[in-house]
C-alpha cells in the first residue's frame, strides 16, 4: 500500500498520520490473533474466502462515495494477475504458518520482506545495490538465521513452520515488487479490489482438497473480525502517508513486534525463544535502514525534479 501512495498529502499533520498508522498496526495484529486462534478449527482456505468477500464489499463502498465505481475498472489484468497471485499465496501461507510457530518468530520473520524485496529489485527490476543496502542484507539475514535456528534445530516449534513463514514472506517480496511495476498507473482502490477478488477465488478453490466445517458462532464473529480489521487496517495505512511523511510513518509497523510479544503471551500462552530476542533487532535495524534510505533516495529525486525547468 504504502508504494501507490505517492506520498501527496491532503495536509501535512503528523500526528494525525502517526495516530492513523499506530491504529492501522493494531487492527492488523488484532487481524493476525483472530486468524492464529481460528487455525486449528478453521482452513486457512475458508478464512480468506471470507475475508476477501467482506473486504471486496468494503472496497467497493469505499469506491462509491469516492470517484463510483468506474474507479474498479482496469485493463491492466496482466499486471492484476501477477500481483493478485503472489499476494494470495504469501497470504495462504502467511495463514498456515501462523497455526504453526509463534506468534512473535512469525512476526520476526515477516520483517524480512524489505530485505527480499531488495534481492528481487535488483535480479528483475535492474535496480543497483550499493554497499549499504549489501550491509543491511547482511545483518538482516544474520537475524534470520539467529530467529529460525532453535526451530530448524527441531529444539522448539516447527521447522516446516519457518518454511512456510519464509515462504510467505518471499511471495509477500513478489506482490510488493509487482505493485511498485503498476503504482504508476493504478489507483490504490482498483489494486486493492482486484487483489482480494483473486484471493476470494483461489481460496474457494481450496473447498476441493479440504472440508470446510461449519463454524460455530463464535468462529462466525472471528472470520468476519478478520475480514473488517484487515481492509481497515489496509485502509488506515493508506491514509497515514496523506497525512505524514513516510519516513515518520513506516518505522512505526515495527511496534507490530511488541504487540506480537504481547499478545502471543496473553493470549496463546507463548513465550518467544531468547534467540528471538537477539535475532529481531537485527532484522528490525537492517529493514528499518533499507526504508530510510529508499526515502531518502526519493526525496533526494522529487528535489531535483523541483528545480529543472
Amino acid at each position: 500500500m504504502p508504494a501507490v501512495s505517492s506520498n501527496r498529502f491532503r495536509s501535512h499533520q503528523p500526528v494525525l498520520g502517526i495516530a492513523l498508522r499506530l491504529a492501522s498496526v493494531l487492527c492488523l495484529s488484532a487481524m493476525v490473533a483472530c486468524v492464529k486462534y481460528l487455525g486449528p478449527e478453521i482452513p486457512a482456505g475458508q478464512t480468506i474466502f471470507f475475508r476477501g468477500v467482506i473486504s471486496m464489499l468494503v472496497v467497493a463502498i469505499v469506491a462509491w462515495h469516492g470517484e463510483g465505481l468506474q474507479l474498479l475498472k482496469t485493463r491492466n489484468w496482466r499486471a492484476h494477475a501477477y500481483r493478485a497471485s503472489a499476494g494470495s499465496a504469501a497470504m495462504f501461507c502467511w495463514f498456515v504458518a501462523l497455526t504453526m510457530i509463534p506468534l512473535a518468530e512469525m512476526t520476526a520473520i515477516s520483517f524480512t520482506i524489505p530485505l527480499f524485496l531488495t534481492v528481487l529489485a535488483m535480479v528483475f527490476l535492474g535496480e543497483r545495490i550499493h554497499g549499504y543496502r549489501w550491509t543491511a542484507l547482511g545483518v538482516g539475514f544474520a537475524g534470520v538465521v539467529i530467529i529460525i535456528g532453535p526451530e530448524l534445530t527441531q529444539a522448539r516449534g516447527s521447522a516446516v513452520g519457518v518454511g512456510v513463514g519464509l515462504a510467505a514472506a518471499v511471495l509477500a517480496a513478489f506482490a510488493q515488487m509487482f505493485l511498485r511495476r503498476m503504482s504508476g498507473h493504478e489507483h490504490v482502490v482498483t489494486i486493492t479490489f482486484y487483489f482480494f477478488l483473486a484471493s476470494t477465488a483461489f481460496a474457494a478453490l481450496s473447498v476441493l482438497f479440504q472440508a470446510w466445517p461449519f463454524p460455530t458462532a463464535v468462529q462466525w464473529l472471528l472470520i468476519v473480525l478478520t475480514g473488517l480489521f484487515g481492509v481497515l487496517g489496509q485502509l488506515l495505512m493508506t491514509h497515514s502517508y496523506r497525512y505524514a511523511e513516510a519516513s515518520l510513518v513506516a518505522p512505526l509497523d515495527y511496534v507490530n513486534m511488541l504487540i506480537a510479544v504481547a499478545m502471543g503471551f496473553f493470549l496463546f500462552g507463548e513465550i518467544p525463544h531468547v534467540a528471538t530476542w537477539i535475532g529481531a533487532p537485527l532484522v528490525i535495524a537492517a529493514g528499518g535502514l533499507i526504508l530510510w534510505r529508499e526515502y531518502a533516495m526519493f526525496k533526494r529525486i522529487r528535489s531535483a525534479q523541483r528545480v529543472v525547468p
